[in-house]
């Protein structure tokens, strides 16, 4: 198949939700190439700054931060709280705003805000210079958290789980170098030019962060519409009108515009709340881990320094099963019972940390949660993403589990106050990693039954001979409830 022949499947193609084996034009290829190397780095070392400043009060914690600063246990875990109430209230205007702002500016400014507050926690004198910094954090987060939507402009609805893997995959590497660094930190910087550990953890995790931004600033490119407009350094004219028919395919639809009668149309269905309550457990989850996992480790009985370095293993089980069980869902285009699979797995983590109190064991509880926890991250983003029509919807629905998902990292900041076990802590994750299940089976079977419902519709108009009405109309018009929308399960 010649390239334009190719470019006309595409044209006619509609993309339902079926994995098709089609094999790819060169022009189509060079497109990914291009699209993989000018946007999953940026994004990715975005995320990768996003998370170590995310991690790093935990580290600092163990550097002696609190004590420094006379802090009690009830203002440390508020202050561990704030950064997700700066991120759920921003959410919100944050996905929306994109559209608006764009990509480049939205991100890389971001990323320069959150350096610029991350660095500044050096200076921290007090509880409430703590707090207000914290909370800054967690509003310029908010904003950078908008890539794995930015995402679904690009990349098609059997590609969108590999690529946001990778870019996923520097959060679980942040977190390796989160314990590599502060180790690093710890052993040779305490005391240099009388400032403390934790100061320089938050100097030397802080900078990197400004000049990425401004490196996002000037080369992320925008959406394909926008391009398509003022051009591009990276691509040319037929990549361009390529990358315009695979969003229009991704979506479902051509018209993008932000559109607030979607909104309500988000709150409507059904999908939106039972994703809403996967990702809000596994963000319940992340906070905890990224927050406490170097008070676990170091509950088991290691030292300081033993603690920080013994941080990176959970991380790496993590980043090899993020980037294997993504692969594996785009591969075989399917989410929920990978998703359910991964939800399980750290499920029997919090089960094994509750059982026991052996050291080896302990380690493979916490291996067995972030292995479980990263995955299904991904494949929860990427379940909204392609099973939500039109720009507006998507982004409410996002949202709305962001939303959801903060307000819950809020107790996962909360619940570990029961030393050297912390069995509330982790019965509390179990219990909501329980109803994650539960709603992973209802969004599965809800979604069948509508497929199923089209299918026979469909069938139902073919031996009638006659035309379906609703057929007829755009996607625009009927975004995921067109008669050939098809969920992908």
């Amino acid at each position: 198949m010649d390239e334009k022949a190719d470019q006309g499947w595409l044209e006619n193609a509609q993309n339902n939700g079926e994995s098709t084996t089609r094999v790819k034009s060169k022009l189509e290829k060079r497109l990914l190439l291009k699209m993989d190397v000018s946007i999953v780095p940026l994004l990715g070392l975005s995320f990768f700054i996003a998370y170590m400043d995310r991690n790093n009060l935990g580290n600092a914690r163990i550097m002696g931060m609190q004590t420094d600063l006379g802090l009690t246990n009830e203002q440390f875990f508020n202050c561990l709280m704030v950064f997700f109430v700066g991120y759920m209230v921003f959410m919100l205007p944050a996905n929306l705003g994109m559209r608006v702002i764009g990509p480049p500016r939205q991100l890389g400014i971001a990323v320069i805000f959150f350096g610029v507050c991350g660095t500044c926690l050096s200076a921290a004198k007090s509880y409430g210079a703590v707090i207000g910094l914290r909370i800054l954090v967690g509003m310029g987060e908010a904003f950078v958290q908008v890539g794995l939507l930015y995402f679904s402009f690009w990349y098609k609805r059997d590609e969108v789980a590999t690529r946001a893997a990778v870019y996923y995959t520097s959060a679980t590497i942040s977190g390796c170098f989160s314990g590599l660094i502060a180790y690093g930190v710890q052993k040779n910087l305490d005391g240099v030019h009388g400032k403390h550990a934790w100061q320089w953890l938050y100097i030397v995790e802080g900078i990197p962060a400004i000049g990425l931004g401004i490196i996002i600033l000037l080369l992320l490119p925008s959406f394909p519409d926008i391009i398509a407009k003022r051009g591009s350094r990276y691509f040319n004219n037929d990549e361009i009108d390529l990358a315009l028919q695979r969003m229009a395919e991704a979506h479902s639809v051509s018209d993008q515009k932000i559109k607030y009668s979607e909104i309500w149309l988000a709150f409507k269905d059904p999908k939106s709340y039972f994703t809403a309550v996967i990702y809000g457990a596994l963000c319940l989850g992340i906070a905890s881990v990224t927050s406490f996992l170097p008070t676990f480790i170091q509950a088991f009985g290691f030292d300081k320094l033993q603690t920080q370095l013994f941080t990176m293993i959970p991380y790496a089980f993590a980043t090899v099963s993020l980037l294997t069980v993504c692969f594996l869902s785009d591969r075989i285009n399917t989410k929920g019972p990978i998703l359910f699979i991964c939800m399980a797995t750290s499920s029997i983590g919090y089960i094994i940390l509750m059982a026991t109190t052996n050291k080896v064991a302990l380690m493979a509880g916490t291996c067995f949660v972030a292995s479980g926890l990263y995955p299904a991250v991904i494949l929860t983003v990427s379940w909204i993403t392609i099973n939500h029509g039109g720009y507006t919807k998507r982004s409410t629905a996002w949202a709305m589990a962001q939303i959801t998902g903060q307000g819950l990292s809020i107790i996962g900041t909360q619940v570990y106050r029961t030393p050297p076990r912390y069995l509330a802590g982790h019965g509390t994750l179990l219990g909501f990693f329980c109803l994650a299940l539960v709603s992973i089976v209802c969004n599965w079977f809800w979604m069948r039954r509508e497929n199923l419902k089209k299918d026979a519709r469909a069938e139902e108009f073919r031996n009638s001979g006659t035309n379906d009405v609703e057929a007829d109309k755009s996607m625009d018009e009927l975004l995921d409830k067109h008669p050939d929308f098809r969920y992908i399960l």
